[in-house]
Formats: structure tokens, C-alpha cells, sequence
């Protein structure tokens, strides 16, 4: 059985929201730019969107927030930080590219490190407050046809991303999941109704205190987590994860299917293949 939260606002009668698109393989440089969002957007100028990964670089300013818990009962749960890194590096990191009240957006999920530092090591960055030090190489998937763009979505109380239809493509999909259903499940149906049953997942997302194969239950009713692996095979979904808890420690392994109910939200990148 999944682990579930209850959220302040009315639940939605659809469980996910999908928009065709296309997707083909990138290898980009991030601009030096006023916030690493419009760096990340300058760099898929050519595209709607997409996903990147950016492994082994170092910013001027890096900036992150993990899981945290929300006195104010707003929200089932929150942020805690903002821990600031100076000129911290990224081990690695996986963001969506989309928009924002007009503007350039990001959301990413990385490992970051830097000379000295004794605090997390594993959270959601900062959009607006990172910045670049010099340009900086990603490799990923620019889409187009859609796209992903910030909304207010009542049931969280949460502005997240989610997909719009910009006339739809040819071999991917862009998936937002909503709260309380078996990631691997709800990815596969939603997947489905795209017409992907086979092919790759990429993205991120929560989930509520997580079940990975062959290991305990983790006690962390929030976590952030992104997709190392991710696969579609005869319309089943198997997910390899990194999570980090509202303690700040870090776990990685399988989703164990039928287990990990979605927290907030999960954003997926599917790609037929």
C-alpha cells in the first residue's frame, strides 16, 4: 500500500494531466545570464522546453532548499532552508526548463557540494538565486510542441508545473502526476493515454515516505527525489530514484511498485523508443 497526506485543497477527479510533444537529444551551453533560470531557457531558445542534466560544474552562487515542514498549515509540507553554498559545485542535476508568469522557469533536483561544507548535500536549487560563474555544458532533450508552465493548482496549494498543449508532437509526452497514487501505476495509465507504453522516463518529483526494493521504509512523510532510471516496458513502469528526507539524508534505489504514493507532485518526461 502507498503512504498518503492529506493536502489542503478539493481533490481532483483526474489524477494527471499529459500533452504530446516532440523530443529530440541535445547537448547545450548554459550563457552566463542575470539567474540560472534564464541561463537554462537561453540555452533551449530554440525549443518549447525540455530536459536537462548537468553534471560536474560549478556555479558563483548556489543556492537550494530541501523538505520541510510547514507551521502554517497552508500546505502539507514546505521547505527548509534556503542553505547557500557560495561557489558550490554540481554533481549532478536534473531540471525541467518551462515557464513562469511570462518569464523563463526551471525545476531541478541535484547532488551539490563545495570546499568545507557540512550541510545537505541533495535538494530542489534555486531558480532565481543561483547564478553562473562562467558558461556551463548540459546534455538532455529539447521539446517541441509543449511545454511546461508554472499554475496555481488548488488541491496542494502549491504553484507547480504543468503541461500545455502547444500543438503536440510525435514521439514523447510531458506527465504531471497529482498527490496519493503509486507513481510507477499513475506513470504507466497517463503514459498510456499519450500512446506510450514503451520507451524512457526522466524527471522528478515526491513522494511519501518512500519504499525502495530491498530496502525499509523511509521515514520522511516529504522528500524531493529525482529519476536516475527510468522505464517503460508492455505499459509497466520501473523507476530508479535519489531521495532526500527532511533530515537531509540521502537514499537511492528502485520504487518498489505499488508503494510510493506521489506528495506534491511528480513532473516526467516520457519518450517513446
Amino acid at each position: 500500500m502507498i503512504e498518503t497526506l492529506r493536502h489542503p485543497g478539493p481533490v481532483s477527479a483526474r489524477r494527471w494531466a499529459v500533452a504530446r510533444c516532440t523530443a529530440e537529444p541535445v547537448e547545450v551551453v548554459l550563457p552566463v545570464a542575470e539567474t540560472f533560470a534564464k541561463s537554462a531557457a537561453l540555452a533551449l531558445a530554440d525549443y518549447d522546453g525540455g530536459w536537462l542534466v548537468i553534471e560536474n560544474e560549478t556555479l558563483t552562487t548556489l543556492d537550494f532548499v530541501i523538505p520541510g515542514e510547514d507551521a502554517t498549515g497552508a500546505h502539507a509540507a514546505w521547505y527548509a532552508g534556503p542553505y547557500q553554498m557560495g561557489a558550490g559545485r554540481i554533481d549532478h542535476l536534473g531540471m525541467h526548463v518551462g515557464r513562469k508568469d511570462g518569464a523563463a522557469w526551471i525545476h531541478g533536483h541535484g547532488v551539490f557540494d563545495a570546499p568545507g561544507w557540512e550541510g545537505p548535500r541533495m535538494g530542489h536549487i534555486l531558480p532565481f538565486e543561483s547564478r553562473l560563474a562562467h558558461p556551463i555544458r548540459a546534455r538532455g532533450w529539447g521539446i517541441r510542441g509543449a511545454r511546461l508552465q508554472v499554475c496555481a493548482e488548488l488541491e496542494t496549494n502549491f504553484p507547480l508545473f504543468q503541461p500545455v498543449d502547444l500543438g503536440g508532437g510525435t514521439n514523447a509526452a510531458l506527465v504531471t502526476l497529482r498527490p496519493n497514487q503509486d507513481m510507477n501505476a499513475a506513470l504507466a495509465l497517463a503514459a498510456a493515454e499519450a500512446g506510450i507504453t514503451d520507451g524512457q522516463v526522466l524527471g522528478l518529483g515526491s513522494i511519501v515516505r518512500p519504499k525502495l526494493q530491498g530496502q525499509p521504509r523511509i521515514d520522511s512523510h516529504a522528500t524531493e527525489l529525482l529519476l536516475t532510471q527510468g522505464t517503460l516496458q508492455n505499459g509497466v513502469a520501473r523507476i530508479e530514484t535519489e531521495i532526500v528526507t527532511l533530515d537531509a539524508s540521502i537514499h537511492k534505489g528502485w520504487l518498489e511498485p505499488g508503494q510510493n504514493g506521489v506528495c506534491i507532485t511528480a513532473e516526467l518526461l516520457v519518450i517513446a523508443g
